[in-house]
């Protein structure tokens, strides 16, 4: 095959994969370079957003994966409990919600979140990629260094086994190779933020179902005098994962053998079962951003430009809006649509993102604190512990220094005792905890943060109208500019459709009233621009929740977010002009043939 491409994409996990299929999907042709042979094995991010559906939904793969999720009644609630045989301590409700809940939560969107373990999610990606015309997927290649060009970039790949190695050549590069990126390291730039924590990751089967015939959640916190520890349960009996926390470099995956792990899973579990350990990983929860998303062609995507804790489940969604955001643009530049400067907008707009997202998380990362905080451990001790850890001279021998941690930590443990007791204690320490964790669903129901990104600056215009009061937890369709355009199911030629699947891969997009739509279709004649109208059923669309304030028509680019929201009355032609400027396109000059 030919080794001259529009884009070659380092890494094939979750990100990198949906980068080249949304490419492909545009017409270019990819290179995707994956130093693993395989696909990851061990379960690692599980929660698939609204906002990741919809984008999955609209290459084709969301049947696929909705296929291979957890079903609906394994995602009730995520729970808290001193152990699965011990008392409740409490739960926050994700799919047992009000009726009234759920059906404003499955109004907003033609699809909906998911529960999928990466390790069947990449898979069907591979599979995909395999299958796609477009897509050269060469796995036991990595990364070696890069030469930029004025008109392209010459990549060196060199085969893990053989050390051989090749040159590729692209026009342009998207850095999708995790958080500890090779790419993003020969390029310097660097990431601001700390280190959180440092866990286990153990991946096992056992069969818990007895224990979880009331307790069905995607995630079950526990607490016992032993210590703390997460169940995610991924798709039961088989794939299950415990985290546990532990404290380098006096601690390190050695210490962890299987029969260790093995005793942290049954204390968890607090009675006798059979656990298969199939494998042990280490892992760095971060908080970190990178300070440039862009080095002339290259794009950083995914965690190798933001790494951020798992808590609130964006990570994975945050790297896939990333690609999702940047493939149209490397498109529509690549087939002379648009400029080379609509390439900057990325960083523009998705570095405020992941700055946005890292402070979610570590506030969701803050907030398990404060349960532990209700079962006696201060949120003091928890917090300076790794600090304190972290502040021991590397020097020092590593085995009294180990035993002086675990004999603090199994010191601090004890106080979770008592939220085991059926004394009145014990009953008045698991009330406490009950009423923080009643106050932890942002942590974890993040339908408005998913759905409610907007774009201050970049290839947007501004529509002078106050940023809506977005529940981070439940969403409410606001239209403005820079947000992702409303879902609205609408009657056409080809059936019912979403407002979503209207937008134009080409052009941009007028969505219009029909009190707008003669207007309208003359000032876009001759313009680089489709026109849609939407029916009187459908204006909930142009709702902004500002009285007199609501559009007649909206301006939406390929990815389905709002370049502007603009009125018949006052914005004309020139509007529309402008709204081409902003994307770099022109108003009515042919593309340039792509050969």
């Amino acid at each position: 095959m030919d080794d001259t491409r529009d884009v070659i994409v380092v890494g094939a996990g979750p990100v990198g994969a949906t980068a080249a299929l949304l490419l492909a999907d545009y017409g270019l042709k990819c290179t995707v370079v994956e130093a693993r042979r395989e696909p990851q094995s061990h379960p690692a991010a599980h929660v698939l957003s609204t906002r990741s559906m919809e984008i999955w939904r609209e290459i084709g793969l969301e049947r696929d994966i909705r296929r291979l999720s957890a079903p609906m009644h394994e995602l009730r609630n995520v729970l808290y409990c001193t152990s699965l045989v011990g008392p409740e301590l409490g739960r926050v409700p994700l799919a047992d919600l009000p009726h009234a809940q759920i059906d404003a939560i499955e109004s907003v969107s033609p699809t909906r979140s998911a529960h999928l373990p990466q390790n069947v999610l990449e898979p069907l990606l591979w599979q995909t990629l395999r299958d796609t015309a477009r897509i050269d997927l060469r796995t036991g290649w990595q990364y070696s260094c890069h030469t930029d060009g004025a008109d392209g970039v010459s990549v060196t790949v060199t085969d893990v086994t053989t050390g051989a190695y090749r040159k590729l050549a692209a026009r342009y590069v998207i850095a999708a190779d995790g958080s500890a990126s090779t790419v993003r390291r020969a390029l310097r730039v660097t990431m601001d933020g700390p280190v959180l924590q440092h866990l286990i990751s153990v991946h096992f089967s056992a069969d818990l179902e007895r224990f979880r015939y009331r307790r069905r959640g995607p995630v079950i916190w526990t607490h016992t005098a032993k210590g703390l520890g997460a169940v995610i349960v991924h798709r039961p009996p088989q794939d299950l994962v415990f985290q546990i926390p532990y404290f380098p470099p006096f601690e390190s995956l050695e210490d962890f053998p299987a029969a260790v792990c093995r005793r942290h899973i049954l204390d968890a579990v607090g009675a006798d079962v059979d656990i298969e350990i199939k494998s042990i990983q280490s892992w760095t929860m971060h908080a970190q951003v990178a300070d440039r998303f862009r080095v002339g062609r290259i794009f950083l995507a995914g965690d190798a430009a933001h790494r951020f804790p798992p808590t609130g489940g964006l990570g994975l969604n945050t790297g896939v809006a990333d690609v999702h955001n940047l493939a149209w643009k490397l498109a529509w530049v690549v087939f002379g649509r648009a400029r080379e400067a609509l390439l900057d907008t990325y960083e523009q707009e998705r570095r405020p993102v992941g700055i946005a997202a890292t402070a979610d998380s570590v506030a969701n990362f803050e907030g398990l604190f404060e349960v532990v905080a209700a079962l006696g451990i201060p949120r003091q001790a928890v917090r300076l512990l790794p600090r304190s850890v972290a502040a021991i001279p590397e020097w020092l021998p590593r085995r009294p220094v180990r035993a002086l941690i675990r004999g603090l930590t199994t010191l601090a443990y004890q106080r979770l005792r008592l939220a085991n007791s059926p004394s009145r204690v014990g009953n008045r320490i698991r009330r406490r905890a009950a009423a923080v964790i009643a106050g932890q669903g942002p942590h974890y129901r993040s339908w408005g943060r998913d759905l409610g990104v907007r774009y201050q600056c970049g290839a947007v215009i501004a529509d002078g109208l106050p940023s809506p009061s977005n529940d981070p937890q439940f969403y409410s369709p606001r239209v403005r500019a820079g947000g992702r355009l409303p879902h609205c199911w609408v009657e056409s030629c080809d059936g019912r459709v979403s407002t979503l699947d209207l937008v134009s891969r080409d052009e941009l997009t007028l969505l219009t009233s029909a009190g707008g739509y003669t207007a309208w279709s003359a000032a876009a004649e001759g313009l680089s621009m489709s026109v849609a109208l939407l029916g009187d059923g459908e204006l909930g669309v142009f709702h902004t929740g500002i009285a007199g304030a609501d559009p007649d028509v909206l301006v939406v680019r390929p990815d389905g977010h709002i370049v502007a929201a603009l009125h018949s009355d006052r914005d004309g032609v020139a509007s529309l002009r402008r709204a081409l400027a902003v994307v770099g396109a022109p108003s009515s000059a042919k593309a340039l043939v792509h050969e």
